[in-house]
């Protein structure tokens, strides 16, 4: 009996639905509306750390892309006559050795505050680190 049913020919299955095309201006509002989602999470990830926390390196690359996104998003929204050429509108090699110095002074500034702040709170530590010099 088992040969007689694999012997049945099995009824053609439906066709998929088509999906429905969905038009260029559609797809830019949904990634407008989860680019604010992203930013809306950002900030209250950024809110929810204890005072006096500094946001991590995860955070600020979680923010370069953001605002990469929504350059993006702008740029497609621009009407194709004001549009920069991609070419120029990226940074040079020198405007990215500007900013990695900056935050390079930023993230300095951040973790002499820390330790600033360590010390100020933890005072034995601090006079056992030095003691030990």
């Amino acid at each position: 009996m088992a040969e007689q049913d694999s012997a049945t020919p099995q009824p053609p299955s439906e066709p998929k639905p088509k999906r429905m095309a969905v038009s260029r201006k559609a797809v830019v509002g949904q990634l407008w509306r989860a680019a604010k989602r992203q930013i809306d999470t950002h900030e209250e990830h950024l809110a929810d750390l204890p005072k006096g926390t500094t946001a991590s390196e995860a955070d600020a690359k979680a923010l370069a892309v953001l605002a990469r996104t929504i350059r993006e998003l702008v740029a497609i929204e621009e009407p194709p006559g004001t549009r920069k050429d991609k070419r120029s509108d990226d940074p040079s090699a020198a405007d990215d050795l500007r900013h990695v110095a900056q935050l390079r002074q930023d993230l300095a500034r951040r973790l002499e505050a820390l330790a600033a702040q360590d010390a100020r709170e933890n005072p034995q530590e601090a006079d056992a680190d030095g003691d030990g010099g």
